[in-house]
């Protein structure tokens, strides 16, 4: 075979290690320099994939080679070689997520970027894997699915899939694996999904609303869909949740609760509607990042950190519209929607770090903020996901303010993925400025720069407002409640902390600046095991935020390390950061926001 050859045998599965055979044909004779990704596109985290090689060695004409090891992610191959080459290696596979790779007797999974060493130099040549059978390897038959081109598979999905090049190859994620298989189309588009971990859920249920979602966001950008066929990969635990894009398929990883049951309502419950959001979330993102994409990602550089202020608009205004189509896609009514729109708010409202760093300020340092969060995360950054996808709305509610019926940001995404994301041309934070400047006028340009480079609040309520919607802000009714409907009886008054149980006490995760625990003197780490002269424990501290009164001082006992330290805390009143969203129905009028939600009429 011509190119770069991988061979990759699935034996050691009690080892959690995958064998790989890489033959470079054409070697450099100046010495081929081989290297793995150190981060994976989609997740901004440096993750040294190549600390999990745990040997490795290289042949040519029958004879051993030296391999020299010039950092913690390149080798280097002696100069003078130029027959073919055999590097064999030995990947520890462990990281259950859906960035790394996981190995066991039940299944595999793997993305490229953790496990395929590149050949320099050859990059951009055509690569092929050969994934080879052990029927032993696994306690029960198992199947391979991604969306990597398949050139001579079995029934089963062993044998040779071909890449175009290296970033074509590390673009499309495996599970091998016992796992239930549904279809759904839209507008031309075959959506296999594939659900391993799982096997009692209503499969229908899923295939008619993955179906919705996807044409909705297909006729969202007006465009043929980039690909013929999608797969989304759905691997079922006991608990988790996050996902992962990529051009032609999406991991995703969930609980088991998040499935639909047989029994679920025709509104999702707030578990499965959890996992339509993230379904609509990362199949957006096959438009919005991996073809509409920042500059700097032209090509992605995976031995170093890039950095950008435009994480706001790829995955904040993803997250903007994640809900948005499940309500254009019928699959949320607007009472369900306007919840989770409020519940967003009230993430965004308790982020105090929202006034210290701005969202731009929080894209460009995701790498080293965002995903390395500590005790004082709260009080000093705000979320570009959450933040960002508030800026989205009032983006889009300004816009359709300022010209109604005619504008939105609806029309700013459709014109930048027609000339940015149809070419491949790199997008910059004057192209997104430029196109809102050409759909609001100049003013646009203003809101964009004051939102997006700004620490002054959103005016929500303000935008909110001119579309119908009122914007209720009440205290919180207990530790869980993130909002969305009207409080039952709320909170009097606030500690200025968030806390965790522990066999010794609470945990103080967070201390809030200015808040009644940081002024009495307590902070992150602390361990409180007396309250008010009764042992600490969450129901304890309801309790007294309920029925006390602000102003009123407690006696507060903690530990720091192993030393008792005693606080007289003055209780606060309990701020008003809870949202609630209602829709004056009276005032809809054709080209508003409401009216373009298109959602159906709730029973």
């Amino acid at each position: 075979m011509h190119g770069i050859v991988y061979r990759m045998d699935l034996k050691q599965s009690t080892r959690h290690i995958f064998d790989i055979e890489l033959q470079i044909a054409k070697p450099d004779p100046q010495g081929q320099v081989l290297w793995l990704p150190n981060w994976i596109p989609g997740s901004y985290m440096i993750r040294d994939f190549a600390r999990h090689v745990v040997a490795i060695e290289a042949y040519a004409g029958g004879r051993a080679l030296v391999l020299e090891k010039l950092d913690k992610n390149h080798w280097r191959l002696p100069a003078g070689v130029e027959e073919l080459v055999h590097v064999r290696y030995q990947v520890y596979a462990w990281d259950l997520s859906v960035r790394g790779a996981h190995f066991d007797q039940r299944h595999a999974y793997f993305n490229g970027a953790a496990i395929f060493l590149a050949a320099a130099g050859h990059e951009d040549d055509p690569h092929t894997l050969l994934l080879a059978a052990d029927p032993a390897t696994f306690v029960t038959p198992v199947q391979v699915a991604t969306s990597l081109p398949a050139e001579n598979v079995d029934a089963q999905g062993w044998g040779c899939y071909r890449a175009s090049s290296y970033a074509h190859l590390i673009d499309h994620p495996f599970e091998v694996g016992r796992w239930r298989h549904g279809q759904a189309r839209a507008e031309g588009v075959l959506h296999d999904i594939v659900v391993s971990g799982a096997s009692h859920f209503d499969m229908q249920r899923l295939e008619r609303d993955v179906a919705a979602i996807t044409a909705a966001c297909i006729r969202f950008f007006a465009q043929p869909a980039p690909f013929t066929r999608y797969l989304f990969l759905l691997q079922a635990v006991g608990n988790a949740y996050g996902g992962l894009e990529h051009a032609d398929s999406c991991s995703l990883l969930l609980a088991r609760r998040d499935l639909p049951d047989y029994a679920e309502g025709e509104e999702p419950g707030s578990a499965y509607r959890g996992l339509l959001g993230l379904i609509s979330h990362e199949y957006f993102h096959a438009w919005n990042v991996k073809r509409l994409r920042p500059a700097v990602f032209s090509p992605y550089a995976l031995h170093e950190e890039i950095h950008t202020p435009l994480l706001w608009f790829f995955e904040g205004v993803t997250s903007y519209y994640d809900d948005l189509l499940l309500l254009r896609a019928g699959c949320l009514g607007r009472t369900a929607y306007l919840e989770l729109l409020a519940q967003q708010i009230t993430r965004y409202l308790r982020q105090p770090g929202r006034h210290w760093q701005s969202v731009a300020e929080s894209s460009f340092d995701a790498w080293s903020k965002y995903y390395r969060q500590d005790e004082n995360t709260p009080n000093v950054q705000t979320s570009y996901y959450v933040h960002g996808a508030l800026v989205a709305l009032c983006l889009d509610l300004e816009l359709r303010r300022r010209r109604p019926g005619q504008a939105s940001l609806d029309e700013v995404m459709r014109d930048l993925y027609a000339k940015f994301g149809l070419s491949g041309k790199g997008l910059g934070s004057e192209e997104i400025r430029a196109a809102l400047v050409a759909h609001g006028g100049p003013e646009l340009g203003v809101c964009h720069d004051q939102w997006v480079y700004g620490r002054q609040a959103l005016p929500l309520a303000e935008l909110l407002a001119t579309q119908g919607i009122v914007m209720h802000l009440r205290v919180s009714d207990g530790a869980q409640d993130l909002g969305g409907k009207a409080g039952q009886g709320g909170l009097r008054c606030a500690l200025g902390a968030r806390w965790k149980t522990s066999d010794a006490g609470l945990l103080l995760s967070h201390v809030f600046h200015e808040g009644a625990m940081e002024q009495a003197g307590l902070a992150a780490q602390d361990v409180v095991v007396a309250v008010a002269g009764l042992r600490a424990s969450e129901a304890t501290i309801e309790s007294i935020l309920r029925h006390h009164a602000p102003g009123e001082h407690l006696s507060i006992y903690a530990f720091r390390g192993d030393e008792l330290i005693e606080a007289s805390v003055c209780l606060q009143e309990a701020p008003q950061d809870t949202c609630y969203l209602e829709l004056e129905t009276q005032v809809i009028t054709a080209g508003s926001w409401p009216d373009a939600l298109q959602y159906r009429d709730e029973q």
